[in-house]
């Protein structure tokens, strides 16, 4: 099983929105076949195992990091495979959290004769999959947050000024982030301040992440940088005038008229449910200050990836990583409590993991 779980990472570029899985067959002892799920709508990890071995898999024993598909879906149900292949036994990291076929795999196997043990290192296989086990559980995509800040909680000087705050290696971090995730969402006023693309490069990946924007109002610049990418969801407020939106309709942009929020722009609850009903399971929040600020203080993020570099950049009117109105932080009240998950180095910047207090960390 420890295998099966370094097989699964193997698909961390690829795999989303579906789950990181990882498989291996054996037999005495001795592998004889392995795989992982290495691309949305391809085959699952089960199958490429069963496709890589060396050797008749009837008898064998598989090794899987998530209970097995049993339905239907772009690849067939791995378990009328398994059953196909004449595997003897099979041993479950976790279950799966998706209701289509939680819990149903073990019934299907043991009705056709084949041994099932459940909850191997369950802990571990689940923790492969953070994102896909909240939006099974929710529908909600899970949300990262990501800035780079001088030490001094700055992400740019008084005249908008940012490059290079963080380090080449946290900048290629940070596309290793962007290639996990379905979604990178940005604020109106940093696409017209920085004009970024927003797409994953450095890292091969098997396609792009859609990019969000939030954009109340629709003051994108009809030639903003992030139209080149092959997905453009922007989130404006119901009532945006029909001439803005006729004037940035085209085939790769989707425009979300959504209810407006409690602090202004647009609803980030409605903006969630929206998302993930088109299938976005984990979405990367690039900010600025105001956008990371409204998913902090509406309780909106699973985890908020910081890194801090040795820069202090000072002045009066520099712009703060993270801001929401000072009425939020009301008598009795400094501020939001959160848990350091992990500190760790990358290059000469420090990379702060932090998540919601309440979570496990």
């Amino acid at each position: 099983m420890l295998r099966a779980l370094a097989l699964a990472r193997r698909g961390l570029y690829g795999a989303h929105p579906n789950p990181l899985v990882g498989a291996v067959l054996a037999r005495g002892g001795r592998i004889i076949g392995e795989g992982w799920h290495r691309e949305f709508g391809r085959a699952h990890a089960e199958i490429n195992a069963i496709r890589s071995a060396k050797e008749p898999v009837k008898g064998a024993t598989l090794y899987v990091t998530l209970e097995p598909c049993s339905t239907q879906g772009k690849t067939g149900p791995c378990t009328a495979s398994i059953i196909a292949a004449g595997i003897k036994r099979v041993v479950i990291g976790a279950a799966d959290p998706n209701p289509a076929n939680a819990g149903k795999a073990a019934r299907i196997l043991r009705a056709a004769g084949i041994e099932v043990s459940s909850g191997v290192l369950a802990a571990a296989a689940r923790g492969l999959n953070p994102a896909f086990n909240k939006f099974m559980r929710t529908g909600l995509p899970y949300i990262t947050l990501k800035a780079a800040q001088s030490a001094d909680g700055k992400i740019a000087d008084h005249a908008g000024r940012s490059r290079w705050i963080s380090s080449p290696q946290s900048r290629a971090y940070a596309h290793r982030l962007r290639a996990q995730a379905d979604a990178v969402l940005a604020g109106i006023n940093t696409v017209r301040a920085d004009d970024p693309l927003l797409n994953v490069r450095g890292v091969r990946v098997a396609r792009q992440p859609a990019v969000v924007v939030l954009d109340s109002g629709l003051n994108i610049p009809p030639k903003a940088r992030v139209f080149q990418n092959e997905r453009v969801i922007i989130a404006a407020a119901r009532g945006a005038a029909p001439a803005r939106i006729k004037k940035l309709r085209r085939d790769n942009v989707s425009i979300l008229l959504l209810p407006p929020g409690r602090h202004g722009g647009v609803d980030l609850n409605a903006l969630l449910a929206e998302l993930g009903r088109l299938g976005i399971a984990h979405i990367l929040v690039e900010g600025g200050g105001r956008v990371l600020g409204s998913f902090i203080s509406e309780g909106l993020f699973d985890r908020f990836m910081l890194f801090c570099s040795p820069l202090i950049i000072g002045g009066e009117r520099s712009k703060n990583s993270v801001t929401w109105p000072d009425r939020l932080n009301g008598p009795g009240k400094l501020g939001i409590n959160v848990g350091f998950k992990k500190i760790s180095k990358v290059g000469p910047d420090l990379l702060i993991e932090v998540v919601k207090a309440g979570k496990e960390v």
